[in-house]
């Protein structure tokens, strides 16, 4: 009996050795007991943006800055989409302002940059950057909105500026009104005058005539003083656009050199300068900085006549600013704030439409040490 009990003994302890999960050294544990690792901390990483950032150099105020969206590269030739010149403004590529097929429209704006009165409010504007802004740029969508804008001409003298309707015998009586006038740059950039409307004449019939004389007081640099005034030969717009040389006072046409030209606009009579939007010259007209015109003692001295500005595209780029992707002086100072308006530009030059949506986000390069006129554009192809 004894040896079986050593078999039944022995089989016993191996057994529970076994159900111990017995081998040499540490104590067992079941599935069920082991410990669950505390997972690491993992950060998603950022999704790459969807957009471009592309740099404008926009410094060159003498022309018009053209950038092609499509090629992510300013250009000299009609592939361009959007434009910019300083101290006249934005354009597309289309309407007024190009040869192509290029509207726009809004899609986003931050509506409380500016007050009721249109006035820019300090605080909004300093609250955006070009960080907290993507967010907004990135939810807008291709049916953000539906009609789009190509652009019209707005020149720097309006009509109603010099132009007097007397309507109380029926048919308008045109006359210049009093006390009209400006300092004018001409197209070569190196020749001055001050220039009003003195007379006005429009008859109504079966061929309705319209002509203008202006009275002209040249700027004389080497006697730094402007030459006794003299009339203009009579600007004869009945039936076409007519031209006039400061430099000369004559009548001239457009394929030469002209300085002022006037035509018929429907109801509108515009007065436009070679220059910007209405010419490929350097005439402007002067922003004066004392009491009027006539208190200008010489038009090259900025703290009499601050710039000269040429006539300009409106369109959607326009708005909402003042330059509109961009507002001036908002603390008072010579600067330019963006407004990061969203814009949709729509380009059917080339048969089906591109579109594409767009903000400006600075005007001073991309870390804003940059001198103005170096424009950061953001923008995305949606189609």
């Amino acid at each position: 009996m004894y040896p079986n009990k050593k078999i039944l003994a022995l089989a016993i302890s191996s057994i529970l050795l076994t159900a111990c999960g017995g081998g040499s050294g540490g104590s067992a544990t079941t599935d069920t007991d082991q410990p669950v690792p505390t997972p690491t901390p993992t950060t998603a990483p950022e999704p790459a943006p969807t957009f471009t950032d592309a740099n404008l150099d926009a410094t060159n105020a003498s022309q018009p800055a053209l950038f092609d969206l499509l090629s992510n590269a300013t250009v000299t030739d009609q592939s361009w989409q959007i434009g910019y010149q300083k101290y006249s403004g934005f354009m597309l590529n289309g309407g007024l302002s190009g040869q192509g097929k290029v509207s726009g429209c809004i899609a986003h704006q931050y509506s409380s940059l500016f007050d009721g009165e249109g006035n820019a409010v300090e605080a909004e504007f300093v609250k955006l950057n070009q960080t907290n802004t993507v967010t907004d740029f990135n939810a807008v969508t291709a049916d953000a909105c539906s009609e789009f804008v190509s652009d019209s001409l707005i020149t720097q003298i309006k009509t109603s500026d010099w132009l007097e309707a007397d309507y109380s015998q029926g048919a308008p009586v045109y006359s210049a009104k009093a006390d009209n006038g400006w300092i004018i740059r001409s197209a070569s950039g190196d020749h001055y005058a001050r220039v009003s409307v003195k007379q006005v004449s429009v008859a109504f019939g079966p061929t309705t005539t319209r002509k203008v004389i202006l009275r002209v007081e040249n700027w004389d640099a080497n006697a730094q003083q402007f030459s006794p005034a003299v009339d203009s030969p009579a600007l004869d717009f009945s039936n076409a656009t007519a031209y006039w040389d400061l430099e000369t006072n004559a009548l001239t046409s457009a394929d030469q050199a002209w300085d002022l030209s006037i035509k018929v606009n429907g109801r509108d009579y515009p007065l436009q300068v070679n220059g910007g939007a209405s010419g490929s010259g350097k005439a402007g007209v002067g922003a004066v900085m004392v009491a009027n015109v006539n208190a200008v003692t010489d038009p090259t001295d900025n703290k009499q006549v601050y710039k000269y500005f040429a006539d300009r595209a409106e369109g959607i780029l326009s708005k909402p600013g003042s330059y509109g992707p961009l507002e001036y002086s908002v603390q008072g100072q010579h600067k330019m704030w963006p407004t990061f308006t969203t814009y949709l530009i729509k380009d059917e030059s080339q048969g089906d439409a591109r579109l594409f949506k767009l903000q400006v986000v600075s005007n001073y390069g991309s870390d804003g040490a940059l001198k103005s006129g170096n424009l950061v554009l953001r923008y995305q192809e949606l189609n």
